[in-house]
């Protein structure tokens, strides 16, 4: 009992000590959150974590890490068998057995951590093209305490991380590739003359031999090996396609390079890809939709298994498409088309076929200078020419990014479709939409009803859908064949160098002690004769605020949620918007009734229980927070902002 409780006192030592980001001095290893660390310790009471038993199987998991990408000191493996060999767990010293525990404690916060939610950060990596959420520090010490609930770390952690059917697969790919490196056979075919059926040409069996390695190929034996067989083309069109080449069977300059690249730069590659992946699949439920922007195509997946895929077009060099996820909640048929500003301000006449809006009376205007964006909004009508095509597809987000239709079809036939100014134009939308709404009422025959009439039409899916779009330079199917994708923005360099550097700490998010809230009462209240918002021509419909695309937010208050009133009217959340239409990031949430806010607030929107609303980048729009058939108890307070001068 004496000794329990001089060992809880050495790691408590340690522990207060590491609560505030500092790692003990005899600690033997760059701990890689001391906080976190300090609060797993004190909330199971200071008590000794591991044994032998425990510490063999966060090595066997470390050393296992290799074939996800990971150098197994990632996880500190070699001073895991160090702490194992010498029996530091059951050292005389307290203070040893103490820093002995904190070191394979770290191990295993590394190990959760990577798995969970990646290596790196990747704003780090490409600040601006790619978002994900913060690493759950709840949520990481849950995983710890789970694993080590029982002695065997690899069966409860096989069971709780992330690993859905795309990681395993690469994973997979991985694997083949590593057993390649470790063999030390790979062998460059020739150049020569382009292959094509029917041909005789010696290269044929190391072609074969190639195909086999690295994709599993097994031919029948051929009458003549070194006949370029109809069984062989077929293997090379599968490879191409794989490969984001031309599917034509021919053995050309471009496929011969694919099938030579050198081992090593493919390893890279597959582990870049690896860690791009975890950043954006925890807690991954089994339906989603999946944008694969490097390859241009988009999947759907019902249980974890695709069931429809189609291509797309994505965003060009200059306008990415960002690497993000998040929840589709409505579909809009017929949707017009509000042009967003960075086309705006190039505009300088405007076709008869659009309409301009003046943002301060919500009035249609002509003769004006279009490029005026702050001033101006330009709005296409709903149509066969439209530019979102028939319907689009919302998932609300900072990115002002969203899936939606196209009339140029002609792009999809290109093998490259980086075309768009950043969202994702889906060639085959109508049945992407009969296949997200899943219901019976929402067969083929019904949508094409709906945009045959022309009117614009929201309509709301039953369940949120996960989606996840990703930029991958490298995928796998189910059986571990690996496609190499052409790295069209150019990302891959910054990643891997990436790799070769310590794990990113600072994306881990702790739950802060709960201060009192600020008053979001102001010196200068508005009254009705201060302008606070932009009404649209038609009254506050859906249709009458626009279709933007600089963003648009969806039923983000449900009714359970609102914030009740103050002098009798009701009450609003904001969000901060810039000029360009993007979130503040993080957004300002301001509680508070109309009548108590500034006419100086930044461009701001609210969203009510109703429906959706489209931010328009350079305004500010105040709503009432009501129910979806209820009267507008404020209209006398909407009046045109900013102020005249």
């Amino acid at each position: 009992m004496f000794a329990l409780s001089v060992q809880a006192n050495a790691l408590q030592q340690r522990a207060e000590a590491m609560r505030d980001g500092a790692a003990p001095a005899d600690a033997e290893v760059s701990l890689f959150s001391p906080r976190l660390l300090a609060e797993f310790y004190a909330e199971r009471g200071y008590r000794n974590a591991w044994d032998d038993q425990r510490a063999g199987s966060l090595l066997k998991l470390a050393r296992a890490s290799r074939e996800d990408g990971f150098d197994p000191e990632d996880f500190h493996a070699d001073a895991v068998a160090h702490v194992i060999e010498t029996g530091q767990l059951q050292a005389a010293s307290e203070a040893q057995r103490a820093i002995a525990d904190l070191l394979l404690s770290d191990a295993l916060l590394r190990y959760v951590h990577h798995f969970r939610f990646g290596k790196y950060n990747p704003r780090h990596i490409n600040p601006g093209s790619i978002f994900v959420e913060k690493a759950d520090a709840e949520a990481l010490k849950v995983d710890m305490e789970l694993a080590l609930a029982t002695p065997d770390l690899v069966e409860e952690l096989t069971a709780v991380l992330p690993n859905p059917p795309f990681y395993r697969h690469l994973k997979l790919g991985y694997q083949r590739y590593l057993e390649i490196a470790d063999r030390g056979t790979w062998q460059d075919i020739p150049g020569g003359t382009n292959l094509s059926l029917g041909m005789q040409d010696q290269r044929v069996p190391l072609i074969r031999e190639h195909l086999a390695v690295i994709d599993g190929y097994q031919s029948a034996t051929p009458v003549d090996p070194e006949q370029y067989d109809a069984d062989l083309v077929a293997a090379i069109k599968g490879f191409q396609q794989r490969s984001g080449l031309s599917q034509d069977g021919v053995v050309g300059p471009n496929t011969l390079r694919a099938l030579n690249q050198p081992i090593d730069d493919r390893l890279l590659t597959i582990r870049a890809n690896l860690e791009r992946m975890r950043w954006l699949y925890n807690e991954l439920p089994p339906d989603y939709l999946f944008v694969d922007v490097a390859a241009f195509r988009l999947h759907l997946f019902r249980d974890h298994q695709e069931v429809w895929t189609t291509r797309v077009i994505t965003g060009t060099f200059d306008d990415q498409t960002p690497m993000f996820r998040d929840e589709m909640e409505h579909i809009v048929f017929n949707p017009t088309w509000s042009v967003p500003a960075s086309i705006q301000k190039k505009m300088r006449g405007v076709s008869s076929r659009y309409k301009v809006i003046d943002r301060r009376t919500g009035r249609r205007v002509s003769g004006v200078n279009a490029s005026n964006y702050k001033r101006y909004r330009i709005v296409q009508p709903a149509g066969p020419s439209n530019a979102l095509g028939r319907v689009k597809f919302m998932f609300p987000n900072g990115h002002a990014i969203y899936l939606h239709d196209t009339p140029s079809r002609h792009l999809f036939a290109r093998a490259v479709r980086t075309y768009s100014h950043g969202c994702v134009r889906v060639k085959d939308p109508l049945t992407l939409a009969q296949q997200v709404l899943n219901q019976p009422s929402w067969d083929q025959s019904t949508i094409n009803r709906v945009v045959k009439r022309g009117k614009t039409r929201y309509v709301r899916l039953d369940e949120h859908l996960p989606v996840l779009l990703y930029y991958l330079t490298a995928f796998a199917d189910e059986q571990g064949r690996v496609g190499f994708r052409r790295d069209v923005y150019k990302r891959d360099k910054r990643l891997f160098a990436a790799l070769e550097r310590p794990a990113d700490t600072d994306r881990i998010a702790f739950v802060e002690p709960e201060s009192e809230p600020e008053s979001a009462a102001v010196t200068q209240p508005v009254t009705p004769s201060q302008p606070v918002a932009i009404v649209g021509e038609e009254g506050l419909s859906e249709n009458s605020l626009g279709d933007d695309d600089a963003a648009t937010i969806s039923q983000a208050l449900p009714p359970a949620q609102q914030l009740g009133t103050r002098q009798g009217t009701p009450s609003i959340s904001i969000l901060s918007l810039d000029e360009e239409g993007r979130f503040a990031d993080p957004p300002v949430a301001v509680e508070g009734s109309a009548i108590d806010l500034q006419a100086t607030l930044p461009p701001v929107l609210n969203f009510n229980a109703s429906g959706s609303r489209d931010l328009v980048p350079g305004m500010s729009m105040l709503l009432p927070a009501m129910a979806a058939d209820a009267a507008d108890p404020v209209s006398s307070l909407l009046v045109p902002w900013p102020p005249e001068s």
